[in-house]
């Protein structure tokens, strides 16, 4: 891996890291956690911090995948100031507790990824986590998400099934065709995804409402019509009234099954259920009941609480359930999305601006 790093990323400078030799101290050092091997985005990844580095204010990369590559440069490690783990690329999160104690002048660690699920326990383990700063990908793949909230909005509402099902068996079926317009979006969340379909749900003439963790419309007046917080007894009241709901929920022990057997039932039974945040928001038993006896219309799913999705998954071989393997938002341009929003907060590390944090406390 040493060899394959040098190589790749510019055999000098991490000789340099190899050797102990300093570091110029404008170069912030960056233990970067990735497999150039893992099929698809290391080389990729290999690439992207190459092109960084070259700068002659750049960061200086050290890139490995586990602890044993790392150990290459060991001389180096105690000047690391920031840690990037890259999951999409084979990045393992416990390798940020391997690098703790060898790493004492960390003050900044970065997920290349948005879900911060299987990174945020292994940070609260760490001494000392308080003073380092916490970011992650937010907001780099909200685009691509708004835009499959709004294909499987428009695959039901449009009865995609039906006008293909018409073409094959030659029927001419000219049947009253739905509008978005007028039709109400409740979101179970309302961050940066829910926020971004929002934007195209009004662009729709839909009304939106929304179960939000800190309630209040600051900042989101022009794209929420109502919101009410997530414990509220009348968060129930957005599935209730919602044509489509859209859970974009982090992963926490506080979202576990929040979309559950209570709030399926209060949905209308023309409604659809699209799941674009963490898979363990949803309670996937309760949900295929709700399709069973036809609660619901329909449902669009892009994560699930175990993935792959099991064969033996009741949600398969369904003709009203859209199901995608996590990939709503791997697009062609992933990675450069990911690494752009890298780059914006290591400038902002670099001046000592303020950076979006991740709430250790909250999950996300």
């Amino acid at each position: 891996l040493l060899f394959v790093a040098m190589r790749v990323l510019g055999r000098w400078r991490f000789r340099s890291c190899a050797n102990g030799r300093s570091f110029c101290a404008a170069r912030p050092v960056i233990a970067l956690i990735g497999d150039v091997y893992h099929p698809g985005t290391g080389d990729r990844l290999a690439q992207l911090a190459a092109q960084a580095s070259r700068p002659s204010d750049g960061p200086n990369f050290l890139l490995a995948s586990d602890f044993g590559g790392f150990s290459h440069y060991k001389q180096a490690l105690p000047g690391v100031n920031a840690v990037v783990v890259a999951p999409f690329a084979g990045g393992d999160p416990e390798v940020i507790a391997d690098l703790w104690m060898h790493c004492r002048e960390v003050k900044w660690i970065h997920s290349l990824s948005t879900g911060m699920d299987t990174i945020v326990p292994v940070l609260r383990e760490l001494s000392g986590i308080d003073s380092v700063q916490v970011t992650n990908s937010r907001n780099s793949f909200s685009a691509s998400l708004a835009e499959y909230a709004l294909m499987a909005m428009l695959h039901f509402n449009k009865q995609v099934p039906r006008l293909q099902t018409n073409a094959a068996k030659k029927n001419w079926d000219k049947f009253v065709m739905p509008v978005l317009a007028g039709k109400t979006v409740g979101f179970v969340g309302f961050g940066n995804i829910a926020q971004t379909t929002a934007r195209l749900c009004k662009g729709f003439g839909m009304k939106t409402i929304a179960v939000r963790r800190q309630g209040g419309m600051d900042g989101v007046a022009d794209i929420l019509d109502e919101v009410v917080e997530t414990r509220s007894a009348d968060a129930i009241r957005v599935f209730a009234e919602a044509d489509f709901v859209v859970c974009s929920l982090p992963g926490t022990p506080a979202t576990h099954h929040y979309c559950g057997g209570q709030e399926f039932a209060a949905m209308k039974p023309g409604s659809v259920f699209i799941s674009v945040g963490r898979g363990s928001c949803v309670d996937e038993a309760a949900l295929a009941a709700a399709l069973d006896k036809g609660t619901i219309a329909g449902a669009a799913l892009d994560v699930f609480e175990t993935e792959p999705l099991p064969e033996d998954s009741p949600l398969w071989q369904r003709s009203n359930v859209l199901i995608s393997a996590h990939n709503a938002d791997l697009t062609e341009d992933y990675m450069d999305l990911a690494w752009g929003t890298f780059l914006e907060r290591l400038q902002e590390f670099r001046a000592g601006k303020p950076m979006p944090q991740v709430d250790l406390e909250a999950g996300y």
